[in-house]
């Protein structure tokens, strides 16, 4: 998926069937049952390695839009994000961590990949010993066991996305926690690209943590912008960059 993005699956054989499940188009909205707010992404991820993330969170009053885009795993470029300053890494994060877990729950319930066109799949899945364990280079979440995924899934068409709802139950300190998750997942035909001539005007810009340990020294905010530098014109000016 990317190199930012690192997922402990729950078991070997996950190892196998996750090319199965390999999209480069998700979206993600995230809530928890009886709770208001909820969390939605649109993740694309370009061959080469480089994403746009599209957010939007609801929490109580609060309502946070926002686009990132991942240049080389070095990069971060914002826009939006004016109900929520400084958020953009802890955006990201949730965004990167959803995807990455419905993936995941994608695999498990179907290893072989998307069911045949047609009409809605019901899965269910329970693990009882193995956890989920995902890291990035900012954040990392663990799942324990026993956890278990029911829902249905559903590809409307041939060489269409497929469209899930998932509840995912798991144990978080001898309690049982749900989250329900909604979405599609798909290849798209014409690939993300990002030239070197695209403008970056009206971007923030900032430079990623390169490991966890590294991220921990980067809460503020402002601390990983590229202080003292003009802001590079163009996106090969950003790539140039070391």
């Amino acid at each position: 998926m990317l190199a930012l993005l690192i997922a402990t699956a729950p078991a070997a054989a996950f190892a196998a069937a996750a090319a199965a499940w390999s999209p480069d188009d998700i979206h993600v909205s995230r809530s928890i049952p009886g709770e208001p707010g909820s969390a939605g992404s649109h993740f694309e991820i370009a061959q080469n390695g480089d994403a746009r993330i599209t957010i939007e969170r609801r929490e109580a009053s609060t309502h946070a839009t926002g686009t990132i885009v991942l240049i080389a795993g070095r990069w971060m470029l914002t826009q939006g994000f004016a109900a929520a300053p400084g958020k953009e890494l802890e955006s990201l994060d949730l965004a990167v961590l959803n995807s990455q877990l419905v993936v995941v729950l994608l695999t498990a319930a179907l290893p072989d990949g998307p069911p045949l066109p047609g009409s809605s799949q019901h899965v269910r899945f329970v693990e009882k010993t193995n956890p989920i364990r995902i890291v990035t280079a900012t954040s990392a979440s663990e799942y324990l066991a026993p956890w278990t995924v029911v829902g249905t899934v559903t590809v409307p068409a041939a060489d269409a996305e497929a469209t899930y709802q998932l509840s995912f139950t798991f144990s978080d300190q001898g309690l049982s926690r749900t989250v329900d998750f909604a979405g599609s997942v798909g290849n798209v035909r014409s690939p993300l690209d990002f030239p070197d001539s695209m403008k970056l005007a009206g971007w923030n810009i900032r430079r990623l943590p390169q490991s966890l340990e590294s991220s921990l020294t980067a809460a503020d905010p402002g601390s990983a912008r590229h202080p003292g530098a003009p802001q590079p014109a163009t996106l090969g000016k950003l790539r140039q960059l070391n």
